[in-house]
């Protein structure tokens, strides 16, 4: 198979994953409730979790930016936004995993805590309405993201003439 999408994943032999499953009590060769064997044949094992370039993986949940992006066209917000973001998960010392989005700010519009609550509770609103992977996976108590507004071409985050990353 030859391709690259930036998908992230792998190969796992055959042996390798029967000893993996066979360390959690289960034998795919046998069926449990018969003792009857199954056809198995001897191949790899793949598995791919998607484009990391692309999307950030939370509680098992693809968060897309694109529903990111629904959240800061909304009216109110869109005026003082450039539509510029960043997606991260990140932790914590207690390894707490936390959703994190950082906004560019228009050209002179400064940042509050009140424009950071009216980001947060948009970007909430269209996180759980257009992408059922966040609000079915991710628990309610991690679901807020944290929202840091940043000045319109901030040297770390959106760097003039560099071409945009919206995830790390």
């Amino acid at each position: 198979m030859r391709y690259n999408i930036l998908d992230n994943g792998g190969i796992i032999t055959y042996d390798t994953m029967l000893e993996f499953l066979a360390g959690w009590g289960f034998n795919p060769l046998v069926r449990d409730d018969t003792g009857e064997k199954r056809g198995i044949r001897n191949l790899p094992f793949v598995y791919v979790f998607g484009r990391s370039n692309f999307t950030v993986s939370y509680f098992g949940a693809n968060i897309y930016p694109e529903n990111v992006t629904v959240g800061l066209e909304q009216p109110g917000i869109r005026e003082w936004v450039t539509g510029k973001f960043v997606l991260q998960v990140i932790e914590d010392r207690d390894k707490n995993r936390f959703l994190t989005v950082t906004v560019e700010l228009a050209p002179g519009i400064g940042g509050s805590e009140e424009k950071i609550q009216l980001a947060t509770d948009s970007i909430l609103t269209q996180l759980k309405r257009l992408n059922s992977e966040f609000a079915n996976y991710v628990p309610i108590e991690y679901q807020t993201p944290q929202i840091t507004l940043k000045s319109h071409g901030d040297a770390e985050y959106f760097p003039v003439g560099v071409k945009h990353r919206y995830t790390r």
